[in-house]
């Protein structure tokens, strides 16, 4: 590894480059369910957080008209060759076709992506009698789940995937204390045991760290894009302190320009980023990442469902590839614990991550022909 010094100045350099500000790792809110959805929001206690410092923004007033763009859900349906109905008129609607499924409510962020949870950067619009979602919603999650043959930007196939274990070093992560558990033991175990499933695939594998050791976050990214990565994993555990109940998987993907993160909806700070992050360029094909990741996780694990998300990630911000982390499990929740404690449960999750690593791209392909 490079010395502390080096590390320090390679991370400072990266950080003038995206105008993000200081590479300390603010503290957020545990991801909840935001406040506009159907069901009240659960208590979040504070938890060490992987997001960066936003960039300074604009006033909204000034931001240009595409960040406040919208589209009506019938053209999006009519632009992604499916079919748009009301599942209740005004109020919730459809749009179905080619064994695909979303589900939107007015003004909730949450909607309903083949029987997955995801959450719009922006809120369901109601003008008139339509339905609307952002322009940026549409570009950024409809069209890369619903028809990614209609992305406009390019993405590498997979030759190089790295992949990021979690924390390390002084750095433990979240902690269950009582059973003893740290998550920077086990985001090691499964970025090792993902590694060799992924070489047998043939593919090329970097790790941004393969012992016990610190990494500071715009250094994961750098490390990816010095190898060359096509693609960007990010492995991680959940907790929630003080709460024992909460458990399930979350994916995230960073947030794109001009969208808030989704948990800043649950509090009074707006996180909106004006200026396009590295990765922003691949925004799309990280969602495409995202929702096999989010699938895979959901069917192999049979853990809760608490969605895919958008943050302002510290380790996604610099990347020159489609990335995505994953929170696979809660260390609070004793027995989801349990379950990750053991060495089979963690093969398990390497299983479905590199099933899914498979699928985006086997969706990638087919969107090329």
């Amino acid at each position: 590894m490079p010395s502390a010094a080096h590390v320090f100045a390679l991370a400072a350099l990266l950080l003038a480059s995206c105008a993000s500000g200081s590479a300390d790792v603010p503290v957020r809110s545990a991801p909840t369910r935001p406040r506009d959805s159907a069901a009240p929001a659960a208590s979040a206690p504070a938890r060490r957080t992987e997001s960066s410092p936003a960039p300074a923004k604009r006033p909204a007033a000034a931001r240009p008209s595409a960040a406040t763009a919208s589209m009506a859900l019938p053209d999006a349906a009519s632009a992604l060759g499916l079919t748009f109905s009301w599942i209740e008129p005004g109020r919730r609607a459809r749009l179905s076709g080619r064994g695909q499924r979303m589900e939107f409510e007015a003004r909730s962020r949450e909607i309903e992506a083949n029987g997955l949870r995801i959450f719009l950067g922006s809120a369901v619009q109601v003008k008139g009698d339509e339905l609307a979602v952002s322009r940026i919603d549409y570009e950024t999650c409809l069209v890369p789940i619903l028809n990614p043959s209609r992305i406009r930007a390019a993405a590498p196939r997979p030759k190089v995937i790295a992949l990021d274990p979690g924390h390390g070093g002084p750095d433990n992560g979240t902690q269950n204390v009582k059973l003893g558990l740290k998550e920077k033991v086990f985001t090691l175990d499964v970025a090792l045991r993902l590694k060799s499933l992924l070489e047998v695939r043939g593919f090329k594998v970097v790790l941004t760290r393969d012992t016990d050791e610190r990494v500071e976050l715009l250094q994961r990214a750098l490390i990816a894009n010095r190898a060359g990565a096509d693609l960007f994993l990010s492995i991680h555990f959940n907790s929630l302190p003080a709460d024992t109940k909460t458990s399930g998987t979350e994916v995230f993907t960073f947030a794109p320009q001009y969208q808030r993160s989704t948990n800043s909806w649950g509090s009074q700070t707006d996180d909106t980023e004006d200026e396009a992050a590295p990765v922003n360029r691949y925004d799309a094909w990280s969602t495409v990442f995202a929702h096999a990741l989010h699938r895979e996780l959901i069917e192999d694990l049979k853990t809760f469902d608490r969605g895919k998300k958008l943050m302002h990630l510290g380790m996604l911000r610099g990347l020159k590839c489609p990335g995505a982390l994953v929170e696979s499990g809660f260390l609070s929740n004793p027995e989801e614990a349990r379950k990750i404690s053991t060495p089979a449960y963690r093969q398990q999750i390497a299983a479905a991550l590199a099933s899914a690593i498979a699928d985006y791209v086997r969706i990638l392909d087919s969107a090329r022909r």
